[in-house]
């Protein structure tokens, strides 16, 4: 800095008496270094709390001094035609954040002595000074402050740290109340309050419109609806930094005012620059353009107006009865809402519960489309009976209503579902009785011995149901869930064995659509409770049920499942099999006793039935079972 760009104001070095050494070493050459023949302007001052500061109008004070220290400085100055300048002292490290002063002795008196300077706003709370923030409750917890610029070590200690304190969380109530009286009822974990977006990392990332200058301060209210929620901010906070630059928290509510009062129930735990505080009422409010600052060159400086106009975002924050069992109940590990959160969805829910007459008109439809389809071992007509089935609506909603205990949601539910059950399988069985054929063709073999492997399926479409149901914009994704899950096929199937009075069929597919039913319904509880849709102790009763009946489908799906890798063995036991010349192919096993088994006998000359007894005694003997066959006969020449 040359000549020309130093102050011609009188400069008043203040500093406490503690000091003096330190600033005859440090501070002393470097100014006699910088004002040089000017040197005669410098007045030494030493700081005296007890004792009122009186300085000469026009003066440029350049403050040696601690945080605490230069509160009653700020105090007794502002709105003085005094400049204040700062240098950076070890236990000023809150006025050298929240006025971007420069770590370096001689970088901070170059701004110091500079002819820059700027009328600065002056943050308040409970009539102190505050420089740098104003921290509310357990906010530390979610505030990375430096941390992004700390070695990968530190941070994973500190990661660890906070993490083995989230079980000790807590959600305090807060009213607060801004200048143009607007009132905000929530609980949260923390407010931070800042005079200016630049007053630490925290700010910086979500508050782009301030300067130190506009009147306004700005509160972050933390209301963080879960640990997962807590966990992810945490680790994308330190760890993640371009992640961390480009996505805001959603549970982070944004309060843009001149003033603001804070009361809550209990005694309100704060830190004031890093002083700990407690006190019944915070009141915080900005003095607009009472500092005349040279400022640091860390400080942006913007040539704004003062502002009056207030921005409340506050959407995230809960209310009502969220509020209420955030503030009562420990912070859940997954976020869950009250129910006038989901209004819309909880509305949608309970009309697709109904058994309206277009509910009647598609299940008489797609059941008669899956009939002809399996009687036609057409799987593409029996796709279609699938996608027109409206069976997935009743079932979801009975989903939620088992998930929150509500006895209406369920009782409606399950009289669709029971109403479109009957209809499906009695028109499948009149159907029956006017289409003369009785072969068990694959589609239908298909439907009537399900295993674990078919609930596994359910589970999954019970995910994805229930999670399209929730998210609007992946509900075009619902016709594949009604091709997963098939809930109408079995239905058809058991309708076909009932008008054969095949109990066998029957049996086999109605157990298969219970299966579907159970697993969707226990997939979409589980799905929805962790979509936030219910706490789990209010969901606790419904899991429970749920997951009892599917324990008890798991034991015959077991069974089938036992079946189906035993059949699965003996095909690849027989399959290329040869005996005198014969080779058996296509093996396909179908269950009963004794055990039945359809084959193809390869061979290049006649097959006589002397051929077929070795062959069938040579199974028996391989498998140690009897077993009836069902043999092709292929000639190759």
């Amino acid at each position: 800095m040359n000549k020309r760009q130093l102050t011609d104001q009188p400069i008043i070095l203040l500093y406490a008496d503690l000091d003096a050494q330190r600033v005859q070493q440090q501070v002393m050459p470097l100014l006699a270094k910088r004002l040089g023949d000017d040197f005669s302007a410098l007045r030494l001052q030493v700081f005296n709390p007890e004792q009122p500061v009186c300085f000469n109008p026009g003066s440029r004070l350049v403050c040696y001094l601690s945080d605490e220290q230069l509160r009653d400085v700020v105090l007794q100055i502002q709105q003085q035609p005094l400049t204040l300048a700062l240098l950076p002292h070890p236990e000023m490290k809150h006025a050298r954040y929240g006025f971007g002063i420069a770590g370096k002795m001689d970088d901070a008196l170059a701004d110091a002595l500079n002819t820059v300077q700027i009328a600065a706003d002056l943050l308040l709370c409970n009539d102190v000074p505050v420089f740098n923030s104003v921290v509310i409750g357990d906010a530390l917890t979610l505030t990375p402050g430096e941390a992004l610029a700390e070695p990968l070590a530190q941070r994973i200690k500190r990661f660890a740290r906070l993490v083995s304190g989230i079980g000790e969380v807590t959600f305090n109530a807060f009213k607060m109340t801004t200048h143009k009286e607007k009132i905000i009822d929530t609980a949260a974990l923390g407010i931070v309050v800042v005079e200016h977006g630049r007053s630490s990392v925290l700010s910086r990332r979500l508050v782009a419109d301030s300067s130190v200058n506009d009147g306004m301060l700005h509160a972050l209210v933390l209301a963080p609806r879960s640990v997962f929620e807590m966990l992810r901010f945490l680790f994308a906070s330190l760890f993640l930094r371009h992640y961390w630059n480009n996505h805001h928290p959603s549970f982070v509510g944004h309060i843009k005012s001149r003033s603001l009062i804070i009361t809550s129930p209990k005694v309100i735990s704060y830190t004031h620059d890093g002083l700990i505080e407690k006190c019944t009422m915070l009141q915080l409010k900005v003095e607009p353009r009472v500092l005349q600052l040279a400022p640091g060159r860390h400080l942006a400086l913007e040539d704004t107006e003062v502002e009056s106009k207030e921005v409340v975002k506050t959407q995230a924050l809960p209310a009502g009865k969220a509020k209420t069992e955030l503030v009562t109940y420990a912070l859940p590990w997954i976020h869950h809402a009250a129910t006038d959160e989901f209004k819309e969805l909880f509305m949608a829910m309970r009309e697709s519960a109904k058994a309206s007459p277009s509910y009647l008109t598609l299940m008489v439809l797609a059941t008669l489309l899956a009939v002809f389809g399996l009687f036609a071992n057409s799987t593409p007509v029996i796709i279609g009976a699938m996608i027109l089935a409206p069976l997935m609506g009743p079932i979801i909603s009975m989903a939620l209503g088992t998930l929150r205990q509500d006895e209406s949601l369920m009782l409606v539910s399950s009289r669709s579902i029971a109403v479109g059950t009957g209809l499906a399988m009695g028109c499948a069985m009149v159907a029956t009785w006017f289409i003369p054929l009785t072969t068990i063709n694959s589609e239908i073999a298909a439907r009537i011995s399900p295993t674990l492997l078919d609930l596994g399926v359910a589970v999954i479409s019970g995910v994805a149901g229930a999670y399209a149901h929730a998210r609007a914009e992946v509900a075009k994704s619902l016709a594949g869930v009604a091709i997963a899950v098939a809930l109408v096929p079995p239905l058809a199937v058991a309708g076909i064995g009932l008008g054969w009075l095949d109990f066998t069929v029957f049996w086999g597919a109605f157990l298969l659509f219970l299966t579907n039913l159970v697993g969707i319904i226990l997939a979409a509880v589980v799905t929805f409770m962790f979509l936030g849709y219910s706490p789990f102790h209010r969901a606790k009763r419904g899991l429970a049920l749920t997951l009892t009946l599917a324990v008890i489908l798991c034991i015959p799906l077991a069974i089938g499942f036992g079946h189906m890798v035993t059949e699965h063995q003996i095909v690849q036991q027989l399959d290329g099999f040869e005996l005198d010349e014969v080779k058996l192919r296509d093996v396909s096993v179908r269950p009963g006793t004794p055990l039945r088994i359809s084959l193809t006998l390869v061979s290049g000359s006649a097959v006589d039935d002397a051929i077929m007894d070795r062959v069938k005694q040579r199974i028996e003997q391989k498998l140690q079972q009897p077993v009836e066959l069902e043999i092709g006969v292929k000639i190759i020449r």
